[in-house]
């Protein structure tokens, strides 16, 4: 069976005897920075995000066509019944492993934030922005989140002639497309946020030139 790899420890209690010397608790506390942060924003935690979504989009197409079965006095209710049992099978993981990450996620996030309070050390957090990425991931979320409201909005708005099935499809295909846009949103955000106010501050360079 798959298992990701274990978190870093969260780091020792900041005593004097916890380090030889200041620079060797700043080189530990910036391994373990590094690691939590290539675990955050990453392209493959962004692909998990969505092919969750891809898998809750396939098992609620499932629960459409099973809805859509109903409203024929002519169809075959027994498939339409299995439709909806398998929906709920396909969909049912799906939000259970989405709240998973959501909680991992969150986990890493007071990881780090323990490392980050062990002491300011600007040279090596300046790697730890991640501004493009956290950028993509921002851009790419809010593409989807506009996506879904859309699909939202177009099955609300269908005419009445419109089956229980195909309204059900579009607005919850909307609707599943919306958390996932949100839910890399929220991250991307929250990366961006906790860059500026824990990451230690940039720097400011020196201007060239004599004063006078």
């Amino acid at each position: 069976m798959f298992r990701r790899p274990p978190l870093p420890p969260p780091p020792p209690p900041a005593l004097p005897q916890a380090w030889p010397d200041h620079e060797s608790m700043l080189a530990e506390r910036a391994l373990a920075m590094e690691e939590l942060r290539r675990r955050s924003l990453t392209a493959g935690a962004l692909l998990l995000l969505w092919s969750l979504g891809l898998v809750a989009g396939f098992g609620w197409v499932l629960i459409s066509l099973g809805l859509g079965n109903f409203e024929d006095r002519n169809a075959d209710y027994i498939t339409g019944f299995v439709e909806l049992i398998l929906g709920v099978i396909v969909l049912l993981p799906t939000v259970i492993g989405t709240g998973f990450a959501v909680a991992r996620d969150l986990a890493l996030r007071r990881r780090i934030d323990a490392w980050a309070e062990l002491g300011p050390d600007p040279e090596n957090d300046q790697r730890l922005r991640a501004g493009v990425r956290a950028t993509v991931w921002l851009g790419l979320s809010l593409a989807l989140c506009v996506t879904g409201f859309g699909l939202a909005l177009t099955g609300g708005g269908q005419s009445d002639s419109a089956g229980v099935g195909e309204v059900a499809y579009l607005v919850g295909i909307g609707v599943i497309a919306l958390v996932v846009g949100v839910l890399g949103a929220v991250r991307a955000v929250g990366h961006q946020r906790w860059s500026r106010h824990v990451l230690s501050p940039v720097p400011a360079r020196r201007r060239g030139g004599a004063h006078r």
